[in-house]
């Protein structure tokens, strides 16, 4: 009778040390699993900041010809030598005192660019990009697309625009294009769903485009002295936000000519 109760003694204990084991062996593989997934988004971040620390360069390296009495628009981004890189540069778009100094595309739809970098590379960092509906810059509204990253990279930083004191510090943007310059001046920004067609783009006239500024207005996270006329284009900047699910945060701003 012992012997029967310690045979049984030892199987369960030898069972236990098998599933001890076994969870042991899973917990182990999750953590490679891991491991692996946290080294390959590192170095996939690593890899896109480092192609667009070189597309910075390339923007800026060209030397501006001397001045002449001619007034003709020479833009501080070389936009030739990057069409050499990507045809579907449209615009670089800079905010002093934060990451953004990036290309802007647009391709023949809003998916491609979502995890493709200026390169053609896959990378989930992507590439800012101009709506395909827009006919560049020359609607009352043109949307530019970019993600919320966790390394703070793209348009991160358009999320902080929920506290007026970080609008105070950084209330204009620059958007080169290849024919001119232009300040974009913030003057609303709202947090919505994903799917709440918020993003207007047309509009079915002048009232109905001035009804919308100032219900953007009127929801806007901060406060802002600008004011939106008929004759003003306006620049959205869409991310992803996680307030709740499926959040998205836009940054409206007028388009002010410089040059």
């Amino acid at each position: 009778m012992d012997r029967e109760r310690q045979k049984s003694a030892g199987s369960k204990v030898k069972k236990s040390l098998a599933i001890i084991r076994l969870l042991m062996a899973c917990c182990l593989a999750g953590i490679l699993v891991s491991g692996y997934y946290i080294v390959r988004q590192h170095r996939e971040y690593e890899t896109g900041n480092d192609r667009y620390q070189s597309l910075r360069q390339i923007a800026r390296s060209a030397e501006k010809p001397p001045p002449s009495d001619q007034a003709v628009y020479v833009s501080a981004i070389d936009f030739e030598s990057l069409r050499e890189i990507n045809g579907d540069i449209v615009a670089w778009l800079s905010s002093e005192g934060t990451v953004i100094d990036y290309p802007v595309v647009q391709g023949v739809d809003n998916a491609y660019y979502l995890d493709h970098l200026f390169t053609g590379e896959s990378n989930r960092l992507g590439t800012l990009f101009l709506d395909f509906r827009n006919r560049s810059f020359e609607n009352r509204v043109s949307a530019i697309y970019g993600h919320n990253m966790r390394d703070k990279s793209m348009l991160t930083s358009i999320a902080g625009f929920v506290d007026q004191a970080y609008y105070e510090a950084h209330p204009v943007m620059t958007l080169y294009t290849p024919a001119a310059t232009y300040d974009v001046r913030l003057f609303a920004g709202v947090t919505v769903s994903g799917t709440s067609g918020d993003l207007r783009l047309s509009f079915s006239g002048d009232d109905d485009f001035l009804d919308y500024i100032r219900e953007l207005e009127g929801r806007s996270t901060f406060t802002s002295s600008e004011t939106v006329s008929l004759s003003d284009r306006i620049l959205a900047l869409v991310t992803c936000t996680y307030s709740f699910q499926n959040a998205r945060f836009i940054l409206f701003g007028k388009l002010v000519k410089t040059d």
